[in-house]
């Protein structure tokens, strides 16, 4: 370690210590303090790794980099733009660093998508400094970016659905956060993170109202190993007060050090299947317009609804 000038120093659980090589210091570092309602104080940084590229870290916790972007911005985005019927809309809620959105952008017949980070700085910074993560896609007509908090945004996409009719809400909602606090219990200095009140069976009943029929919610949730899958559980049954349909999947991701974890929720009714709901190789060749053989599969999404026995058991 000594012969590492540049590291940055990571405590994941209360077992176990991340240390990532940088190839330089930081290239950006700074405080920012959030707007109203959120008022916290941010510290966002960006750097060079010496094994995965450019990335972002907020608070302490990376959130992503150039090398792991295709594996956890497909593991985010794809179920849910695979498995819906439409991918006419979307509403992105944070994901300032610009991947999710490029991704939703790639989709044929995606006709809108709004992105609400509470972060300036994050959206002006990786834009400028990773601009592989955005691809050019804050130029497209079809993507609005409000730098705002994103309950008041859910709670006045839920309220417009009442008030109009649900064709007023969106096909695709993803939770693109930083963790909340309850998750990172003893290995963060935070006592409270501008995520925890996006985490609550309030806020998810609302997101719930912010769908179309037959609409999918797609939450980053925390990790899911043999070691820790405590707080995933605990999240899901709180989800699933609000949604007819749960449905747990992972993927190992590098820098986080362990494997992430999301849920996939729906209300439509009836059955709902991820595994056989549609034909992926299908899809993927009809409506995404990237790069499929390098963000996506259908052997990579078996993969990632493929919970190891030690772990699915707890979700019978």
């Amino acid at each position: 370690m000594t012969a590492w000038p540049h590291t940055h120093t990571e405590m994941i659980s209360s077992g176990r210590t991340l240390l990532i090589k940088l190839n330089a210091p930081w290239i950006f570092d700074a405080e920012e303090t959030l707007p109203p309602p959120v008022g916290l104080s941010s510290r966002v940084q960006i750097g060079d790794f010496a094994e995965l590229g450019r990335g972002l870290v907020i608070d302490g916790t990376v959130q992503l980099t150039e090398v792991i972007d295709p594996i956890y911005t497909s593991a985010l985005v794809f179920p849910a733009a695979l498995l819906s019927a439409s991918r006419a809309r979307w509403l992105i809620v944070g994901g300032g660093d610009g991947a999710t959105a490029r991704e939703a952008l790639r989709f044929a017949d995606t006709e809108s998508v709004r992105l609400v980070d509470i972060s300036r700085t994050v959206i002006e910074q990786t834009q400028a400094l990773i601009p592989s993560f955005w691809g050019g896609c804050q130029r497209d007509p079809r993507l609005r970016i409000d730098i705002a908090d994103a309950g008041a945004a859910l709670r006045d996409l839920a309220d417009a659905t009442r008030r109009h009719g649900p064709d007023a809400g969106v096909d695709i909602l993803l939770y693109d956060l930083s963790d909340p606090a309850l998750d990172l219990s003893g290995c963060n200095p935070f006592d409270v993170s501008a995520a925890d009140a996006l985490y609550t069976e309030q806020a998810f009943q609302t997101a719930a109202h912010c769908l179309r029929p037959g609409g999918l919610f797609v939450v980053q949730m925390a990790e899911l190993s043999v070691a820790s899958y405590r707080a995933h559980l605990q999240r899901r049954q709180v989800l699933a007060r609000a949604f007819r349909h749960v449905h747990s999947y992972a993927a190992h991701i590098e820098p986080f050090g362990y494997t992430e974890s999301w849920i996939l929720a729906s209300n439509r009714p009836g059955p709902f299947d991820p595994l056989r709901e549609v034909d992926i190789a299908a899809r993927l060749s009809t409506l995404y317009r990237g790069d499929a053989a390098a963000m996506y599969s259908p052997a990579w999404h078996r993969h990632l609804f493929a919970l190891p026995p030690p772990i699915a058991r707890h979700f019978i």
